[in-house]
């Protein structure tokens, strides 16, 4: 064959390999379509309505979802095409992260995909600082610091190694951020007012293993929308207040879990006048006057005290046996120290038989959370005993029992 001839077959061969190429294309789109449509035949969740299959998706996360792509929601989008379409659909997905320093490569690229997923569903953000603290990191965050709802700083570095932290990033204002919890020993007090004045709308503020000094001349922050502020995890006994409170005004305030003096306390009481339902205490440099406390605090429904001293729980019962003095009370919880009882068992049954008989018809439930059981020297006598079980017949839900093991007086 000619050259001349030997190109026009070369161009015709190439006319048909691109015709085949064209074919196999569309025979390859074919197969991903009915392969589509037999995974949604055989995919149950693919069957199931949009609201269904999101809730279920929904289910599957947790508050502050990891961003790993082996973690909820990045691990829908491996299954299939329908999942991921379905998980793209669900702003709510999107809306929640936890970021732990040191942070993998390409997170600063996945991080505004990841929240511009949410589209404007407010968002739940998780920070845990450690070694190779990124800045640029929380500065993407912060940038949609107006949509932020619920915010969480943990700082694992000790005072001793401290590098940089988040403290070197303030964000803007928060005023869309209803919870905010902050752990870590750094934490300096300028932060945590800076923080707290940008978030005027704040519900509920925890924080905990904290250590702060006070310091002169510093403005009181006044959170007016506050109703809860725990020091310590929720759940579990309070820690002490790191001073914070003088430098708060918080005249909404209906449950406080602290750790704290009488004299701080009191002053608190006295200058923001909350209307607190709840309380969680410890007293610390001294004891609580709770015929004083009751005072400042006429509305409460639950008191729950930790390690209570025996002249604190003396005040206390005389405060239960006076009808005027916490008329709503519904529930007590004490948890006393494990020295408590050696010299006045039987004195403090007899008190706490006579207070709780006091507020039959208003206490509901009584708690006496011991860490193990009780020696039987150190037992309620018979007639005391006999004067629990009749209230317990009455309704009141009274138990005494232990947290460190299976024990209870009463069941």
């Amino acid at each position: 064959m000619s050259v001349r001839e030997l190109r026009a077959r070369i161009a015709k061969l190439d006319t048909e390999i691109d015709l085949q190429r064209e074919l196999l294309k569309n025979l390859e789109r074919d197969k991903s379509l009915v392969q589509r449509q037999l995974n949604n035949v055989l995919d149950p969740v693919a069957r199931l309505p949009l609201e269904i299959s999101s809730e279920i998706f929904l289910q599957c996360l947790r508050p502050f979802p990891d961003h790993g792509a082996r973690n909820v929601p990045m691990l829908f989008l491996n299954i299939c095409n329908t999942w991921t379409d379905i998980a793209l659909s669900i702003p709510a997905l999107w809306s929640a992260i936890n970021i732990a320093f040191p942070c993998p490569s390409g997170l600063k690229e996945l991080l505004p995909i990841w929240l511009g997923r949410a589209r404007n569903q407010p968002l739940s953000v998780s920070f845990e600082v450690g070694e190779q603290f990124d800045e640029d990191i929380v500065a993407i965050v912060w940038r949609y610091g107006q949509k932020m709802k619920h915010l969480q700083l943990f700082e694992d570095w000790s005072e001793d190694e401290r590098g940089d932290t988040i403290e070197d990033v303030i964000p803007g204002p928060l005023p869309s951020l209803q919870t905010l919890t902050m752990r870590g020993e750094v934490f300096t007090l300028q932060y945590i007012l800076e923080v707290l004045r940008l978030a005027p709308n704040l519900i509920e503020y925890v924080v905990y293993n904290t250590r702060i000094l006070p310091e002169p001349n510093v403005e009181k922050v006044g959170l007016p929308n506050l109703r809860r502020l725990i020091f310590g995890e929720p759940g579990k006994r309070p820690h002490r207040d790191l001073e914070l409170l003088e430098y708060l005004s918080l005249p909404r305030l209906e449950v406080l879990s602290i750790e704290t003096s009488s004299h701080s306390l009191l002053a608190f009481l006295e200058q923001s006048s909350p209307p607190l339902l709840e309380l969680i205490l410890e007293s610390r440099n001294g004891v609580i006057d709770f015929v004083a406390l009751a005072g400042y605090v006429p509305d409460l429904i639950r008191l729950e005290v930790w390690c209570p001293e025996y002249v604190e729980v003396e005040t206390l019962f005389a405060a239960l046996a006076s009808q005027s003095l916490l008329p709503h009370l519904r529930t007590l919880v004490l948890h006393p120290h494990y020295q408590y009882f050696p010299e006045h068992s039987q004195a403090f049954w007899t008190m706490l038989a006579a207070a709780l008989a006091a507020r039959r018809t208003q206490i509901q439930v009584f708690r006496f959370m011991v860490a193990y059981r009780l020696p039987d020297s150190l037992m309620p006598g018979p007639d005391i005993a006999a004067a629990i079980r009749e209230l317990r017949r009455d309704g009141m839900h009274v138990s005494i029992s232990a947290t460190q093991e299976t024990w209870s007086l009463f069941d």
